[in-house]
């Protein structure tokens, strides 16, 4: 048997082009925009809030503090803070 190479109906009759959905015309309601961008910033400002806690912005580091988990929470914190400046505009 031979695989149907057009997508057809129940009644096994051609689904024309322009009945078939385009991926480019797909477009984000404002709500879910703001609903996604709101997630990603809240994410990466409690990422800065707890790296700042950590001492990764401080000159010298709080002693028993790791040496690297709070830069790198931080770094996080950023892109996540990016994106969610990505999620609202793009």
């Amino acid at each position: 048997m031979s695989q149907p190479t057009q997508a057809t109906r129940s009644d096994d009759e051609p689904v024309p082009k322009a009945a078939q959905p385009e991926r480019a015309e797909w477009k984000d309601c404002i709500e879910c925009r703001l609903t996604g961008a709101a997630a990603f910033t809240g994410v990466g400002a409690y990422a800065l809030y707890t790296a700042a806690q950590g001492g990764a912005f401080a000159r010298v580091r709080p002693p028993g503090s790791p040496v690297f988990a709070s830069k790198v929470q931080a770094a996080i914190g950023v892109v996540f803070l990016g994106l969610g400046v990505g999620r609202l505009f793009v």
